[in-house]
């Protein structure tokens, strides 16, 4: 009988000593959302340096032949030319984001869109669609680990 009263009182202690719940699925969903946006504005204030300051030191981007670039200098040399022509505009929204069960891989998708100036104004280039994955970092920033994107334009 002693044995199964130590033998409960382990386990009341050990299940009192679990750290409580952090963030709902909601609110990391939430919070997943809100730095897809917040992405999106740093982008269009700074430019590729904006793009560069959300992706992971290990972060991964497709180009357009379909090869992986790795890591944010690489990434910048990719992203460099449209990012930095002030001529044009990439902008974003996410359409739905979602989150590991743990809270620290997460997904939004949602919709792009490429504006250009020229000479006889601004046009619509390009829209599509994208994913991208993100990892919380250490301090619970979203960075991102892989993004890809589709034009939809018939």
């Amino acid at each position: 009988m002693l044995t199964r009263t130590a033998l409960v009182a382990a386990l009341a202690l050990t299940t009192s000593c679990v750290p409580a719940r952090g963030p709902t699925a909601t609110e990391d969903r939430s919070a997943l959302l809100a730095a897809d946006r917040a992405f999106d504005s740093a982008t269009a204030a700074r430019g590729v340096e904006g793009w560069v300051s959300f992706v992971a030191d290990s972060g991964r981007q497709i180009d357009g032949q379909g090869n992986f670039v790795t890591g944010p200098a690489a990434i910048r040399e990719l992203m460099r030319g449209l990012l930095d022509d002030t001529l044009s505009a990439l902008r974003w929204a996410p359409d739905l984001a979602d989150v590991s069960r743990d809270g620290t891989l997460g997904y939004t998708w949602g919709r792009w869109t490429l504006t250009v100036r020229d000479s006889s104004g601004s046009h619509q280039a390009g829209q599509g669609r994208y994913l991208t994955i993100w990892r919380k970092q250490v301090g619970g920033r979203w960075k991102v680990e892989g993004d890809i994107g589709t034009d939809t334009r018939p």
